[in-house]
C-alpha cells in the first residue's frame, strides 16, 4: 500500500502487517510530520527511509510583475538544491524561455512540442545541466497553447498531468513562470506543492504579492486544495531606508510567510547570465548572492 505525508507529500510503501487494524499514526522520515491511517494502533510508527518512493516536491515560482528575479531564483536555488545531492528539474514555462537562455540551451524544442506531438515520454525533451541539474525547456511555439487549449476542459492541468509521469525521478521540481496569471501561470499553480513569490521591497512588486495571493485563495476554495506560498525578498539592498521600510511593512502584512533568507542585490548574478551559468557555478564563494541562494536552498529543504 502507497501512503503520502499529508504535509511534504512524501509517499511511502507500507508492509501490509502494519496496515491491520483501524487507526495508525505515522511519523514521516523526512519532515517528521505525524499523521494518522486508518488502523487502531495508537503509538507513531517512524516509517524507514528504504520504505520512501521518490515523490518531488513541486515548487512554483511567480509573481505579476516582472523583474524580480523569478529566473534567477529558479536557476540559482535549484543549482544550490543540486549542490546537496538532490536531483533537481527545472521547468521553462515562459515563453520568453530565459531559463532556457540563461542555462545555454537553444530555444528549438519545448513543452509545447511534447503536448501537441502527443509524446507519452516526458522525458525526450528534457535536457541534463550537470549531475543533479535537469531543464524542461521553453521557446516561442509555447504562445501557441493559449490558442488551441485554452477553451478545452482541463487545461489547466496540461503541466501537471505531464509532471506526474516523471515525479519520481526528482527531489524538486521548480517551475519558472511569466509576469501574468494566465494559461502558463495557471498552470504551473495547479502542478504546484508550494509557491515562492520573489518580490523587491518596492511598492508594486508587494501589490504583485497581494495579486498572487489572493488568486491562490481563490484556486483553493475552487478546487479544494492547499497551496501554501512563502515569500522571498529578493534584489534587496541593504543601504536604501526606503526598502527597510517596506521589508518592516511585508513583514507585518504577510506575517509568517516571509522566508528568512533575503536575496541581496549582487552584479554577480548578472555576469553570471551572460556567462549561461548559475551564480554559484561562475562565481563560488566569490558572490553574495550565491550565498544566500545556498542558504534558501537548506531553509526549502525543511519545508
Amino acid at each position: 500500500m502507497i501512503i503520502s505525508c499529508n504535509k511534504c507529500h512524501t509517499r511511502y510503501k507500507v508492509k501490509p502487517e502494519l496496515l491491520k487494524k483501524n487507526i495508525l499514526k505515522v511519523r514521516c522520515s523526512r519532515c517528521q510530520h505525524v499523521f494518522i491511517i486508518e488502523t487502531d494502533k495508537k503509538s507513531p510508527i517512524d516509517l524507514d527511509k528504504n520504505d520512501i518512493v521518490s515523490h518531488a516536491q513541486i515548487i512554483t515560482i511567480c509573481n505579476q510583475k516582472g523583474g524580480v528575479a523569478k529566473t534567477s531564483t529558479c536557476i540559482n536555488l535549484g543549482a544550490a538544491l543540486s549542490e546537496q545531492n538532490k536531483k533537481v528539474l527545472l521547468v521553462d514555462f515562459d515563453v520568453l524561455a530565459n531559463l532556457t537562455l540563461s542555462l545555454g540551451y537553444e530555444k528549438d524544442v519545448s513543452f509545447y512540442q511534447l503536448v501537441q506531438a502527443g509524446q507519452k515520454n516526458i522525458d525526450s525533451v528534457i535536457k541534463q545541466y550537470s549531475k543533479n541539474l535537469w531543464l524542461l525547456p521553453s521557446n516561442s511555439d509555447m504562445n501557441l497553447f493559449p490558442k488551441y487549449y485554452m477553451q478545452k476542459n482541463g487545461f489547466e492541468f496540461l503541466l501537471k498531468n505531464q509532471l506526474k509521469k516523471i515525479s519520481e525521478n526528482y527531489d524538486y521540481i521548480l517551475i519558472d513562470t511569466p509576469p501574468s496569471m494566465e494559461f502558463f501561470t495557471l498552470n504551473a499553480l495547479m502542478a504546484a506543492d508550494s509557491v515562492i513569490i520573489p518580490t523587491q521591497c518596492e511598492y508594486f512588486s508587494m501589490n504583485g504579492v497581494k495579486e498572487v495571493g489572493k488568486i491562490i485563495n481563490i484556486l483553493e476554495d475552487k478546487y479544494k486544495i492547499k497551496l501554501p506560498y512563502h515569500i522571498l525578498i529578493s534584489l534587496f539592498n541593504p543601504k536604501s531606508t526606503a526598502a527597510k521600510v517596506i521589508l518592516t511593512q511585508l513583514n507585518k502584512q504577510f506575517s509568517g510567510k516571509i522566508l528568512k533568507t533575503i536575496v541581496e542585490v549582487d552584479n554577480k548574478v548578472q555576469e553570471a547570465q551572460i556567462m549561461r551559468k548559475p551564480v554559484i557555478n561562475y562565481a563560488g564563494n566569490k558572490s553574495r548572492a550565491g550565498q544566500q541562494y545556498r542558504a534558501l536552498a537548506k531553509e526549502i529543504v525543511v519545508f
